[in-house]
């Protein structure tokens, strides 16, 4: 198994676009991949369409525990397609240097979540925040590797002294190796100033280097705001073709490093989690809320659905398999799921409608 981090400081290199693209890349060419995103700002699973407010558990979860039971990235991961799958963070994540101040050994959380999984995987690519605190320190340790993107711009080369001299003392700190590479991105070849970073990189990194440039290309901008990789938006994009040729370069080093890839087999449905759509067809309401057993039966806002235009009210909810009961709370009165005919009576004299996941 490969881990790979994705890191520089400097935020608006194309680190989470990198993190995205080249896990979806890894996952198309038939490798089984999950992508841990350790950015409390969440962009590697908004940018797949995934609605952080809406997580119950997170990656933050994983290495803080509480006094609940125990959590495992297991049980956070979610499937995003065939071979691809993501263990999702939001802004509780920001908390976790606070939370283990006092705690020996912070530095090695995210390894020892690694070490827990029970699915086995050919990649693991960590998309890192763009910061040198806790965070990516547990990341670096974590990894075997780290790519780090850098753009095209005046300030791009120095701030990465910083960053190696962190993955020197990882080194020193681990007792292993940890392979770097960098990656030229945001490459405009219509400009003197990206001619001129990439020929510096090309002199800094001389034999650290992947010889793929990601160009700039509006098509892998789009694709993150629609939350698609590059893959599912337009293979026949610019910036597909890059990602590939730097997946291909990724690819190569493989019988180097003697990585066995994993049989492909179906995914155990307890270490999945899945996206599960609900409608409410009340065009006459004004507030329509879903409240069930996955949330506590919490009328919060968080519990809010989305007029449509049709009149029609939706939610999707990332859910753990299992039995949940639900009601709709329409304009605060408590109905039932019209449309769902699995219904069970509650204790209020009243029916709960019922989903499997």
């Amino acid at each position: 198994m490969r881990i790979i981090s994705i890191a520089n400081q400097k935020g608006g290199c194309g680190k989470t676009t990198s993190a995205i693209n080249l896990s979806a890349c890894l996952a198309h060419t038939g490798r089984k991949v999950l992508l841990i995103d350790m950015d409390p700002q969440g962009h590697s699973a908004i940018g797949l369409n995934i609605n952080t407010n809406e997580l119950e558990k997170t990656v933050c979860d994983t290495l803080c525990h509480s006094n609940g039971p125990k959590v495992v990235l297991n049980d956070v991961t979610i499937e995003v397609n065939s071979n691809f799958y993501i263990a999702p963070s939001n802004i509780s994540l920001s908390t976790l240097e606070q939370h283990l101040s006092m705690v020996q050994g912070r530095e090695t959380k995210l390894k020892e979540a690694i070490g827990g999984l029970d699915q086995i995987y050919d990649y693991i690519i960590i998309d890192c925040p763009p910061s040198l605190g806790l965070l990516t320190f547990n990341s670096l340790i974590a990894s075997t590797e780290v790519i780090v993107p850098i753009e095209m711009s005046l300030f791009s080369l120095h701030g990465i002294s910083k960053l190696l001299k962190i993955i020197d003392l990882v080194r020193e700190k681990t007792g292993h190796e940890i392979r770097v590479k960098v990656i030229a991105t945001m490459y405009d070849k219509r400009t003197r100033i990206s001619k001129e970073v990439l020929q510096d990189i090309k002199n800094h990194f001389k034999d650290s280097r992947f010889i793929t440039i990601i160009n700039t290309n509006v098509k892998l901008k789009e694709a993150a705001s629609f939350g698609k990789s590059i893959i599912d938006y337009d293979q026949k994009a610019r910036g597909f073709r890059d990602y590939m040729a730097l997946t291909k370069e990724v690819i190569a080093e493989e019988k180097t490093l003697g990585l066995r890839l994993v049989k492909q087999k179906k995914s155990s449905p307890s270490a999945r989690m899945v996206k599960k759509q609900f409608f409410c067809d009340d065009p006459n309401a004004s507030c329509v809320k879903i409240v069930g057993s996955f949330n506590n039966w919490n009328t919060s806002e968080k519990s809010l659905m989305e007029r449509k235009k049709d009149g029609t009210w939706s939610k999707s909810i990332i859910l753990a398999p299992g039995t949940y009961q639900y009601r709709f709370l329409i304009d605060d009165d408590w109905v039932e799921d019209q449309n769902n005919p699995n219904q069970v009576d509650n204790s209020f004299g009243g029916k709960n409608s019922v989903i499997r996941i």
